[in-house]
């Protein structure tokens, strides 16, 4: 069961009340209520940061314990140009 900390709840909502429940025409209870729904809300909230941060924490250890991936080069000139293919005056022209 979570604990929540009843004299920060308590003290929101009287401020709450005070300033902005009067001019609204809210009763206290109406008040409370919507305090204690926010003080839920953090405490869903903090636990999703918790594990959203574990979660980076996680995949950021991974790519530290990976190693980068070998680079592959391709000669695409020895592709169409072999060693063969030689024009006039020795140029490397296809025939196109």
């Amino acid at each position: 069961m979570k604990r929540y900390n009843l004299s920060e709840i308590m003290r929101t909502a009287h401020r709450t009340y005070k300033y902005v429940g009067k001019k609204q025409g809210k009763t206290f209870g109406e008040v409370l209520k919507s305090t204690w729904r926010l003080a839920k809300l953090d405490v869903a909230r903090q636990e999703a940061d918790a594990k959203r941060k574990a979660e980076e924490e996680k995949r950021q250890e991974a790519l530290k314990s990976s190693k980068p991936a070998e680079v592959v080069r391709y000669n695409f000139i020895g592709e169409i140009y072999n060693r063969n293919s030689r024009g006039y005056m020795s140029s490397q022209y296809c025939g196109d």
